[in-house]
């Protein structure tokens, strides 16, 4: 029995390493956020470490990672064994790659772990309690569970992004309305995704206009808010005005709604 438990553990980390590849690999990938590792405030770097933890212990509590992860021991083990394959997964590539130095620059090192263990710890968490054969999970309905899944996925897809110069260059070339219709087709396709279209596991029991106002409209503020947190992380918003703030976490939040609207089905 400890042999089939120790293979099956085995088997649990090597999913949560390829969901925390899978997840993070864009922005262990994306040369701003390398830059960014080094100059981001440590209280800020602090808070989303501590973000991160209470997310993947949400995500944890809410899945688990199979049969044994009952109760609060079993999912806050759940957390931890996510958490650390995510971190270490990160290091790993990092070091690989030939982006940080553990041994002669650990502090660097240390930034960048901490910022790329945002999504590769969901894809860990994930993996390792949605991808294998003895995975459980919790029946869908209650709502706070599905506005914390899109959250989630939020989450993941802002992380990848935030640190791309893109966002801001995307922000400032556009107008105000340029800017409100991106708000508008933010919400049409994420009401595709949670009504609309006919992918596996959207709404189907609230109606549109109730689906409208208590997911996708939701939804949006959820990814909103997880934008804006981002980008805050990373100081885009110093020194800026409420135009540029705005403008920025619009543009962020298109992909991040998509997100969050996919991880509500998915998840």
């Amino acid at each position: 029995m400890t042999g089939i438990r120790d293979h099956e553990l085995a088997r649990g980390v090597g999913r949560a390493f390829g969901g925390a590849l899978l997840f993070a690999l864009p922005l262990m990938m994306t040369m701003e956020l390398w830059r960014l590792a080094h100059t981001v405030e440590r209280y800020r770097l602090a808070l989303l470490v501590v973000t991160t933890v209470a997310l993947v212990i949400g995500l944890s509590r809410y899945f688990g990672a199979g049969p044994g992860g009952v109760g609060v021991g079993g999912y806050l083990a759940d957390a931890g064994v996510a958490l650390l394959v995510a971190a270490v997964a990160t290091a790993l590539v990092m070091g690989v790659l030939g982006v940080v130095d553990p041994i002669r620059g650990w502090e660097d090192a240390l930034s960048v772990t901490a910022i790329e263990t945002l999504p590769a710890a969901v894809g860990a968490s994930y993996a390792r309690s949605q991808l294998g054969t003895g995975s459980r999970r919790r029946s869908p309905g209650r709502y706070g569970h599905e506005v914390f899944l899109m959250v989630a996925g939020a989450v993941v897809f802002a992380a990848n992004i935030a640190p791309t110069e893109e966002v801001v260059l995307l922000a400032a070339k556009m107008s105000t309305v340029g800017t409100g219709l991106l708000v508008v087709l933010s919400l049409v396709v994420m009401h595709g995704f949670v009504y609309t279209v006919g992918f596996r596991g959207q709404e189907r029991s609230t109606g549109f206009v109730g689906s409208f106002l208590t997911l996708t409209v939701v939804g949006y503020a959820a990814a909103f808010l997880v934008s804006a947190y981002v980008l805050w992380t990373f100081g885009r918003f110093d020194g800026t005005g409420a135009a540029v703030v705005v403008g920025q976490t619009v543009v962020l939040g298109f992909p991040a709604s998509v997100g969050a609207a996919a991880a509500r089905l998915i998840l």
